[in-house]
């Protein structure tokens, strides 16, 4: 679960890196190239805003590319998502006549559609009656009282600890060989880098994927650290191990208190 939000981190940088090159390539009136990169940032994870971002840039480059229909179906997509959207970069006169034009068309469609259906209502719960019997009632406060619960409990629960953990484990190894896979590109002079670009987008990249596939072993080791002393104290009656990991952006530690 702490690995999460650097998860979401490294994506949201991905996809910074890539609409910075699109719009230096989009200046340098490179559009091809633009173009593709369009396509490859659409293949990192990344939001709504992002998505519209990205389809503005495609109506824009296709515009300049001569493809007007591709290009009106691009904006058209962003301005339903967005329909106050601005373009990230100024235009002609006459891309930005089209653009306001499509706007218009895509807010008309959206309040020409039909309004979702209301939730349906929840169920009121059913009312207890008040003649319930006092022994009845005692039965089941102490059945539910903390102090009678099983010392057992504790042992039953340790299988989700060590499934979190191993799941953890092998998404980190998974993604720690991934950030070797792009050092070794580097380091063997790929014939897919052959940019200033390309050699900085790898880099990052490997850098990215390690200090992710760092964090996630060493939540993973935390998790089955955890569900072994779950296991083993489950039954002595001694506090369960408090374990957690933490991060420096590029090595994960384990940190905690063993009973």
């Amino acid at each position: 679960m702490m690995a999460l939000p650097l998860q979401a981190l490294a994506a949201k940088d991905n996809i910074r890196s890539h609409l910075l090159l699109i719009q230096q390539l989009l200046v340098n009136t490179d559009y091809e190239r633009a173009l593709d990169q369009v396509q490859v940032a659409r293949q990192e994870r990344h939001g709504t805003d992002e998505d519209v971002t990205l389809s503005l840039y495609e109506g824009i480059l296709l515009y300049e590319l001569r493809r007007k229909d591709e290009g009106k179906a691009a904006f058209r997509r962003a301005f339903l998502l967005r329909p106050q959207a601005e373009l990230p970069v100024p235009v002609s006169p006459k891309i930005q006549e089209d653009v306001n034009a499509l706007r218009q068309q895509a807010v008309a469609e959206l309040k020409a559609m039909p309004a979702p259906p209301p939730p349906p209502e929840e169920p009121s719960a059913p009312k207890i009656a008040s003649s319930t019997s006092p022994a009845l009632t005692n039965s089941v406060s102490e059945s539910m009282s903390p102090e009678r619960t099983s010392p057992s409990g504790l042992r039953r629960y340790a299988l989700i600890p060590a499934i979190a953990g191993g799941a953890f484990a092998v998404a980190g190894g998974i993604t720690w060989g991934i950030s070797r896979g792009e050092l070794n590109k580097l380091k063997n002079d790929d014939p897919s880098i052959d940019t200033p670009e390309d050699v900085q987008g790898a880099g990052n990249r490997g850098r990215t994927l390690q200090t992710v596939g760092v964090s996630l072993l060493g939540v993973g080791a935390a998790g089955l650290v955890t569900a072994a002393g779950m296991y083993l104290l489950g039954d002595s009656g001694s506090p369960a191990p408090s374990v957690g990991v933490s991060t420096n952006g590029t090595s994960a530690f384990i940190y905690g208190r063993w009973p």
